[in-house]
């Protein structure tokens, strides 16, 4: 067996963390809610969502693509610089982001790699808000990859020209509209009729205009005819999730039979927001054998040929019944933390926001 490498140090100095909730002030882990049937809240549920947390892949789950940490990278590299810049990732800003209302300061983060075993040895030192110092030591064990499923690709930090443009910050304006601040969910109350967060003006806005696009929505019917006339060969279907997602969809399908009894199929998608006069197009890829097993699909907003001909079709038709903007992909990652985005759970982004995951937009029937 392999010795493990040496570990790989997240913190070389104290780490303040400064995030509050939503009422601008930390709260006391104390106040930590329960999480599933552990019934007291506090440090020892904090212990256990935070186990969970480490352990779970960040973009593993198309529905909660963030839910989780990049720690398990650090098993699929064996790049040490990759390593040691995933290790930092992971102790700056994935805790901090997910926990930092609970936290005044971390000390340490070390991280000691068994790739042979897929864990990972973690200790750390850091201060609740409201408690004395904790220090910890524990393993993280890590699933490899299922055959043939992969994972959601990390998806990349916005660039700071991204941040400072114009345009992100009148779209987090809109989005705080319809996304109430704090309700991480792990603070759901399952005893409850409904959520909190259910219960806010900015949700009831959300709820109110969905259901309305979706009842009668006249220009996305207008859309829906257009299209399915200018792709007279191709089936045209409605793919919106009405009660999720703020946006409508809809796909152009495109099929290449293969020599071996199996096809390719290419999804044209529309997509079109209900909260902001804004669009996509993009394309997904898939093969499927013969046997109807498939690829995983390929997920394109370039792409060439046919399919570029009836994206650029679609986006045409879209810009003119509804006389939207294409969706400034440069802006797709800018984050929102603070928000409650009920499909995404937590870590919302612009795009999860006003259209959908990547994995949502990725996985179509």
């Amino acid at each position: 067996m392999n010795a493990p490498s040496q570990p790989y140090k997240g913190l070389t100095q104290l780490l303040p963390i400064d995030a509050v909730g939503p009422d601008g002030k930390k709260r006391p882990i104390q106040l930590f809610p329960k999480v599933g049937a552990l019934k007291d809240p506090g440090l020892e549920a904090f212990k256990v969502y935070f186990l969970h947390f480490l352990g779970n892949r960040r973009g593993g789950d198309p529905l909660t693509p963030e839910l989780g940490t990049s720690l398990h990278a650090v098993l699929e590299t064996e790049d040490e610089q990759q390593r040691a810049a995933i290790v930092r990732r992971v102790a700056r800003e994935e805790i901090p982001e997910a926990f930092g209302r609970y936290l005044e300061v971390i000390q340490s983060f070390d991280v000691t790699v068994h790739a042979e075993a897929r864990a990972v040895q973690v200790s750390l030192e850091l201060k609740p808000h409201g408690a004395g110092w904790v220090s910890w030591s524990f393993e993280v064990h890590v699933a490899p990859r299922e055959e043939g499923r992969g994972e959601v690709e990390a998806r990349p930090r916005p660039s700071p020209e991204a941040m400072k443009d114009p345009r992100a910050a009148e779209l987090i304006r809109l989005a705080r509209h319809y996304y109430p601040a704090g309700y991480p969910v792990w603070e759901d109350d399952d005893e409850a009729p409904e959520p909190a967060y259910r219960r806010t003006p900015e949700y009831h806005r959300w709820r109110v205009l969905r259901e309305q696009t979706w009842e009668d929505w006249k220009p996305w019917d207008d859309l829906l005819a257009r299209a399915r006339s200018a792709f007279a060969g191709h089936e045209v279907w409605d793919v919106t999730y009405p009660s999720r997602h703020a946006c409508s969809r809809c796909c152009v399908y495109l099929e290449l039979p293969l020599l071996d009894g199996g096809r390719t199929v290419t999804r044209v998608v529309g997509a079109v927001s209900i909260l902001a006069p804004l669009y996509l197009v993009y394309v997904t890829a898939q093969r499927i054998g013969p046997d109807d097993t498939a690829t995983r699909p390929e997920l394109d907003f370039t792409p060439g040929g046919e399919a570029k001909s009836c994206a650029d079709t679609l986006a045409r038709l879209i810009e003119q019944v509804f006389g939207y903007q294409p969706f400034p992909m440069e802006l797709a990652d800018v984050p929102l933390p603070e928000l409650r985005v009920e499909s995404l759970h937590e870590s919302a982004t612009l795009l999860g926001a006003l259209f959908a995951d990547w994995g949502t937009l990725a996985n179509l029937p």
